[in-house]
């Protein structure tokens, strides 16, 4: 073959195959760019406390896919508290979270950049006594000692349901007990009454009681004035604008969670048990009747859709925190809460 055959040959070879590779490179590059659109973001969600079945809404979520429909995978992790849940949402050591409403608006008081995205229910305080006791009514909680420790969410809450009810707070006699200990306290008759919460530590001492024989009276905080949101999805300021389809994720597939747990509880609770085999079986499966059924879905949920805010319920809720958890500023309602990833 001559030097110009040898050169026309290989014009006419690259020539044919340019066109091919440029193809390839094109159909490889779509393939690889729909593969990043559907990969999911991780992120991670911080629970308030220790696993119960009030957290089931979230498993769900994880378990069947209502989070990577929607574009997440989520790591979901025990919490020690809502107060560290949400300076791990504020510092970003976690993507978001679900705490106490009231601990997030002290916290953003002091200058934690979270914002609340969804309500699960009005405060579900209660409070606890033996029916072998004097207590008969509200006013009778004068004078008498209660189980607390300083810090805790009820420690706040008591003094504005005492003065909506016209109670005289100081009057009672502080046993300060470790939160664990409160239920045992109560039932072992060291104090005459607690403040618990349904669907999580209300229920242990439902139980460590029956298990003795004592017999529990019980009064809900939200039936008795305290009308005001209890938990919330929380969220880091920025991510609002910052990844707004991520926020939306997690709030639509928690609350399809929610919704799913509601519906199925039978299942649910099986599959709660299958990813945490340490949960007592009873317990859980009251706390995550009483959570889905008592405390997660209120009126307004129903009505405007799952975790709908209603202005004039945080606007109390705002008002009572400002007025008597001690916060590093009073906070305006307007800062404090969105509903615009709510889905009717």
């Amino acid at each position: 073959m001559t030097a110009n055959l040898r050169l026309a040959f290989q014009r006419w070879i690259t020539a044919l195959l340019f066109p091919l590779v440029a193809i390839l490179a094109a159909a490889v590059s779509a393939t690889l760019v729909k593969a990043a659109e559907k990969s999911d973001k991780p992120v991670t969600i911080r629970l308030d406390f220790i696993i119960g079945g009030k957290h089931a809404p979230w498993f769900v979520a994880q378990e069947k896919g209502f989070y990577s429909k929607r574009g997440i995978t989520a790591s979901i992790q025990p919490g020690t508290g809502s107060a560290d849940t949400v300076r791990a949402v504020g510092a970003g050591i976690a993507d978001f979270g679900f705490a106490d409403i009231t601990t997030a608006i002290v916290a953003r008081s002091r200058g934690t950049p979270v914002v609340i995205v969804a309500q699960l229910g009005h405060v579900p305080a209660t409070i606890l006594w033996r029916d072998d006791t004097n207590i008969k009514n509200l006013k009778d909680l004068e004078g008498k000692s209660w189980a607390i420790s300083p810090g805790q969410a009820q420690w706040y809450l008591m003094p504005a349901f005492c003065k909506i009810n016209n109670i005289d707070c100081k009057s009672m006699k502080v046993n300060e007990t470790a939160a664990a200990m409160q239920p045992g306290a109560l039932v072992a008759k060291k104090v005459d009454f607690i403040v618990m919460y349904r669907a999580s530590n209300d229920e242990v001492t439902e139980i460590a009681a029956a298990k003795q024989g004592v017999k529990l009276k019980r009064v809900y905080m939200r039936e008795n004035g305290l009308d005001m949101y209890g938990s919330a999805l929380i969220v880091k300021d920025e991510d609002v604008k910052r990844r707004p389809e991520i926020v939306r994720a997690y709030v639509e597939g928690t609350m399809e969670g929610l919704r799913y747990s509601r519906d199925h509880q039978d299942e649910v609770l099986q599959m709660l048990l299958k990813q945490k085999p340490e949960l007592d079986k009873e317990l859980t499966r009251i706390q995550l009747k009483n959570a889905v059924e008592e405390v997660f879905i209120p009126r307004e949920s129903l009505d405007s859709g799952f975790g709908y805010m209603r202005p004039e319920v945080m606007g109390k809720t705002v008002q009572i925190t400002n007025e008597f958890f001690d916060g590093g500023r009073k906070v305006a309602l307007e800062e404090v809460y969105t509903n615009q990833f709510i889905k009717k």
